[in-house]
């Protein structure tokens, strides 16, 4: 579908005194210059501070980093056990949370007899710990608990199973209950860390507490990065400079070090490891990765991260769910924006699988800008995602529904909740009116005015010095004014894909977007593109791509 969005809510910018005096004191091109200014304009007073953030020191910042009071008491028992004994590791189903899972088994079998895993299914259990489910583990010989990217809440459940003999580790960065005292060996910055720290997945959190208590190698936990990189892109997290240095670490090792399952998922998905970046990783090999939790159970991916297994065979069934999981959600979203379907915030259908609706109602929301709930029936319960635009707190819109809903939680813009089935129509009608009433911010785009045909492949490689791109460091966006000899030609063979033809022939890569570019009410009122570039590698050759983000409305 393509993104459109209003030129008075665009801001553009141009080389200037500013951009050529911070290229000349950062020895950067006009262009890195030009990119920084626009990103990162509350940083411009304080070179030294661009300067630290473009080299991060990583081991300066993981010295300084407070993960809270949990770290060291979780170390100290640890350092005081010779072996764990039998371990299972319980994690969750999004790349998150299977890193995580895979990580902490690397980390736990250095001090085990033995190291298994459990991960919910999202489509039977849902997210989070299972007294059930925890019982059954202590009682086929588990001596020992690792919980990973959940588990700060359930302090009940957690001292009960604690009380019974059972050791207990907990590695998150969920917000915790500010009514609850935390489980012991909670090891969450969320709960008592500083503000570095409570920006990390829960991927990143394990490994720091194992880099600043020695608790392996350090050089052995080098080669765990490509965990935390993935699991940073695919939670968004902020990358500021600790993230940041964590992600760049952790592409690098993946382009010349990759673990076996990742090479091999790389080599199915012709991705070259050469240009491999955070935008091929979060576009193509995530949603892999994500694809089994979200359509059945995420244990294949674990295994292809372990590298255990028929590896061929683990990551053909990556590509197969990814594939599986892209029909679902193109038939559920082309259901909901159907003509002839009433236009609501919240939408139930029995038929949907609920793991695929988190990312439908993203893209519901992106194509809107207004707030989207989608929900679907697991066993006797609702189940539910809310995607929320700028301007909005999806926590706080579910917060006023508290006492109706079973479970509830997320973030500023993502949240999930749960509801008995014979409650979902008085939660559904009190949380429509709740949507309807969002104040909804137009998002300002920021953009280099700029014709693509400008920009070599050096000059983009310069830029590239400012990666990896994400959240809190956007990736820069250039706008090209609508020329009279633009024209939109297909882009493949299935009709869906078109691309845009501007100067000398470069043409922008419209994916998606065939049928709405057709649109007389959209095509008509285009002023401007607003594009991104990025390298692709085509028979061992590197060159510079332009890909359409938005086409600019009106005047």
């Amino acid at each position: 579908m393509l993104s459109t969005c209003s030129a008075s809510n665009l801001k553009l910018y141009e080389v200037g005194e500013i951009t050529r005096d911070l290229a000349r004191q950062l020895s950067c091109s006009e262009l890195t210059a030009l990119a920084l200014e626009m990103g990162h304009e509350n940083r411009l007073a304080d070179i030294d501070g661009i300067q630290a953030w473009l080299r991060p020191q990583f081991e300066e910042l993981l010295d300084g980093l407070n993960l809270g009071s949990g770290g060291p008491r979780a170390a100290e028992r640890w350092r005081s056990r010779s072996s764990f004994g039998n371990v299972v590791i319980y994690g969750d189903y999004d790349t998150d949370g299977i890193s995580s899972t895979v990580l902490a088994m690397e980390i736990f079998r250095h001090k085990a007899l033995g190291v298994r895993y459990f991960i919910p299914r999202r489509d039977m259990q849902g997210y989070g710990l299972h007294a059930s489910i925890l019982d059954r583990l202590a009682e086929s010989g588990c001596n020992t608990l690792v919980v990973v990217d959940c588990g700060t809440n359930d302090v009940e459940l957690l001292n009960s199973l604690s009380r019974k003999g059972l050791e207990i580790f907990v590695f998150d960065h969920h917000s915790a209950s500010a009514q609850l005292v935390p489980f012991a060996l909670t090891v969450n910055p969320c709960i008592d860390g500083d503000e570095t720290a409570v920006k990390l997945c829960a991927t990143a959190v394990l490994w720091s507490w194992a880099w600043k208590e020695e608790i392996v190698s350090r050089d052995w936990l080098r080669y765990a990065l490509d965990l935390v990189a993935l699991a940073t892109i695919s939670d968004c997290m902020p990358l500021d400079s600790l993230n940041r240095a964590l992600v760049q670490k952790g592409i690098l090792l993946m382009k010349n070090n990759p673990r076996r399952g990742l090479a091999a998922l790389f080599e199915k998905l012709g991705v070259p490891r050469q240009t491999l970046s955070e935008e091929q990783l979060s576009m193509r090999v995530i949603p892999c990765l994500n694809a089994p939790g979200r359509i059945s159970c995420a244990d294949v991916s674990v295994r292809v991260l372990l590298g255990s297994g028929e590896l061929h065979v683990g990551v053909d069934d990556l590509i197969k769910a990814n594939r599986k999981r892209q029909m679902i959600s193109e038939r559920i979203a082309g259901t909901i924006c159907d003509p002839g379907v009433e236009r609501r915030h919240v939408m139930y259908d029995a038929s949907w699988p609920v793991g695929v609706l988190s990312g439908v109602a993203s893209r519901i929301c992106s194509m809107r800008r207004s707030p989207v709930a989608l929900a679907a029936p697991v066993g006797g319960k609702i189940r539910g995602t809310l995607r929320v635009p700028a301007g909005a707190n999806a926590v706080h819109i579910l917060s006023v529904l508290s006492e109706r809903l079973e479970a509830w939680g997320g973030h500023r813009h993502a949240a999930g909740f749960s509801v008995l089935s014979d409650r979902w129509t008085e939660v559904a009608g009190s949380l429509e009116e709740l949507l309807s009433d969002v104040c909804v911010e137009e998002e300002l785009l920021k953009a280099v005015v700029m014709s693509p045909v400008q920009i070599s492949l050096s000059d983009w490689k310069n830029v590239g010095e400012l990666a990896p791109f994400g959240n809190d460091n956007p990736c820069p966006r250039f706008y090209r004014a609508r020329g009279g000899e633009d024209r939109i030609v297909p882009l493949g063979r299935d009709g869906k894909h078109s691309a845009v033809v501007v100067d000398d022939d470069v043409r922008l890569l419209a994916f998606n977007a065939a049928p709405d570019l057709q649109e007389p009410a959209i095509s008509g009122n285009v002023s401007g593109w607003l594009y991104h570039p990025r390298i692709d590698h085509w028979r061992n050759e590197e060159r510079v791509q332009f890909v359409l983000d938005y086409a600019v409305l009106g005047s």
